[in-house]
């Protein structure tokens, strides 16, 4: 399956809705940022560049998790500002020091090369500021891009399936991933 960025935003909301409905979890978009000049020629509105894609809820003691959703048809996702922004990197980092799931949700596009070929395959990479990726990017002495291999060893998979017997379409199992992303070694909150 060959997605868009929008498509695979909308299967994650509808699997999500779904989960939301199973009362086994909640996620919704953030909110655009965005500043108001009042002068004197008339009012200009201005976006900030916005936030990570998702934010959800885990029952029941409320864990928050955050995600961006990117696609990729190439060899490499770019960590610069017109793919992955720093501001949605550093605002996960941060929200990270404080518990909560941080990941970008990166949907590799089949790839048919010439020598080679790689699958359709969805991953989780976490993002928070004590892993070795991160810390080498906050040093400025990782590279910038993140790739299928770097999300096989850092990331884990996650499942396209149906919801239930009497689902028709496969969406990602994001809940699975994020208890995965739970089960790994994740930093714990800084004691108060």
């Amino acid at each position: 399956m060959r997605l868009k960025a929008k498509e695979f935003e909308e299967h994650c909301l509808e699997r999500m809705r779904f989960e939301e409905g199973r009362g086994r979890g909640t996620m919704s978009r953030y909110g655009v940022m965005a500043w108001i000049e009042v002068q004197s020629t008339g009012v200009t509105w201005n976006p900030q560049k916005s936030l990570p894609d998702f934010e959800g809820v885990l029952p029941p003691l409320g864990r928050q998790f955050i995600c961006d959703c990117k696609v990729c048809s190439k060899s490499h996702v770019k960590l610069a500002d017109d793919h992955v922004s720093e501001l949605q990197v550093r605002h996960m980092l941060r929200r990270s020091r404080f518990g909560v799931v941080c990941f970008l949700l990166i949907h590799w596009n089949e790839r048919v090369l010439v020598t080679k070929s790689d699958p359709a395959e969805t991953f989780a990479f976490p993002v928070y500021d004590q892993h070795p990726f991160w810390l080498a990017f906050l040093a400025d002495e990782g590279k910038r891009t993140i790739n299928r291999e770097d999300c096989r060893r850092y990331g884990v998979p996650v499942d396209w399936n149906l919801a239930t017997e009497r689902s028709r379409i496969p969406r990602p199992d994001i809940l699975a991933a994020v208890w995965r992303l739970l089960e790994k070694e994740l930093p714990q909150p800084a004691a108060v």
